[in-house]
């Protein structure tokens, strides 16, 4: 029966783990049957190894942030001021749940398939070769002009391919360039980790080459400043001293163009010459045109989202009320505060907030200190582990002037990355443990 046992564990095992990649594989593109796979493997996930997943200290503290969340529900539920009741939108605060307390725990399922170095190198490879259909959506809507939304299995999947004005603030099949940012910052440091990699055969030099030209360019063509800034900061971290030249030129030549266009010590016409160059998407991020009917700026936002959290800092004001809470205090509609910590706080309030913040941002913290300042070596394995963790951090770095959390593929994608950063910190040493007890038994 032993046998038996261990075997269909094993093949169970297997299974699920085989259900994880064909779920990432399918999130960019088919988010609805990704999800079916995803959910597949975390079912299998919790039931081979429930005790050890949900008894780990970190994985304790976000279980605890989920009953926050619960109560703080609950809370602005039952009171008839809370602002979701009078609007006529108390459904609203249960519904946000689904954004935070069934991926806390995909978070701490998927943590079984991540273990290891060489899974997670597989799951980069599969975030790269499931992209590829974002990469196509991207080039059919700027050069053939494919616009959506596109639809299939009944509305199952859907690619937005939204209508562009010349070639820039291109969405692909995401609803919003900064989403498709997202994503593409988020596989951005994997294409330049894989360079290091297999540089013998040509089509695989070709294929790097082609996915690095593709992604930066659609980067540069979302017009998203946040997405800019997320493509030149995995360049500095990884390749660092190998191109400083390069990063030397490349900033001036961002520099001069800048000061061409905002500067009054050169001609318009020589101004205006370099605009009709260079999209008109482009270079209005250079200058302060875009915000010129701009009726409140991010500091704003920010200033309304922190006197919200003062009114209510316990339990928050529910799910989804920071649009509500916005109009009613200035007739502005915003969706979100442009800021994941600060829009948490304001739905459930800074207890429930900070026990999701805090660990992240100590996993975070301690992932760079082991890859950048333990293990100074840098080898293939440490280099994917890098890249890894940089694709988080990009992730992070964006939702602290917008939220892309609320795209599922987005938001999932993170936690999935966040499980792997768990286990780079705290599960890569357990081999080396046991290797030490089998020398001391010896």
């Amino acid at each position: 029966m032993g046998k038996i046992h261990k075997k269909f564990f094993k093949s169970s095992e297997n299974l699920g783990k085989f259900s994880f990649f064909i779920g990432l594989f399918l999130l960019p593109s088919a988010i609805a049957l990704s999800i079916i796979f995803l959910l597949f493997s975390l079912i299998i996930s919790f039931w081979n190894d429930l005790r050890k997943l949900i008894n780990d200290r970190i994985n304790l503290i976000y279980v605890t942030s989920c009953l926050l969340l619960l109560i703080s529900a609950f809370f602005n539920f039952f009171d008839k001021n809370s602002i979701n009741n009078l609007s006529n939108n108390s459904s609203l605060i249960f519904i946000g749940l689904l954004n935070w307390v069934p991926l806390i725990f995909a978070f701490i399922g998927f943590q079984k398939y991540l273990l290891t170095n060489n899974d997670r190198k597989k799951c980069i490879l599969i975030f790269i070769f499931g992209s590829i259909p974002v990469i196509f959506s991207c080039f059919a809507q700027f050069i053939l002009n494919w616009f959506g939304p596109m639809e299939t299995l009944y509305g199952l999947i859907v690619w937005y391919q939204r209508p562009i004005d010349g070639i820039t603030g291109i969405t692909g099949l995401f609803n919003n360039p900064n989403y498709l940012a997202a994503w593409l910052n988020l596989i951005w440091p994997f294409s330049l980790a894989f360079i290091f990699f297999d540089n013998k055969n040509k089509v695989k030099i070709l294929f790097k080459i082609l996915l690095i030209f593709s992604i930066s360019l659609l980067i540069i063509l979302t017009a998203s400043r946040a997405g800019w800034l997320c493509l030149l900061l995995p360049i500095f971290i990884i390749y660092a001293q190998r191109i400083k030249l390069w990063i030397l030129t490349f900033i001036s030549g961002i520099s001069f163009i800048t000061l061409f266009l905002t500067s009054s010590l050169f001609e318009s016409e020589f101004r205006n010459l370099i605009a009709k160059i260079i999209p008109r998407g482009i270079w209005i991020n250079f200058t302060n045109l875009e915000y010129a009917n701009l009726d409140i700026s991010r500091l704003g936002i920010w200033k309304y989202a922190l006197n919200f959290i003062s009114e209510s800092p316990i339990f928050g004001h529910g799910s989804k009320s920071f649009t509500s809470l916005l109009l009613a205090e200035s007739g502005i509609w915003k969706g979100h505060a442009h800021n994941l910590p600060l829009e948490l706080m304001v739905n459930y309030g800074i207890p429930a907030a900070l026990l999701i913040l805090i660990p992240t941002t100590y996993l975070v913290i301690k992932a760079y200190l082991k890859l950048f300042f333990v293990k100074l070596n840098v080898n293939k394995s440490s280099i994917l582990d890098r890249a890894w963790l940089i694709s988080l951090t990009l992730l992070i770095l964006m939702h602290l002037v917008d939220i892309q959390y609320f795209d599922g593929r987005i938001s999932i994608a993170g936690w999935i990355l966040l499980a792997g950063v768990k286990n780079l910190v705290l599960n890569d040493e357990i081999p080396q443990l046991k290797k030490k007890k089998k020398i001391e038994e010896v």
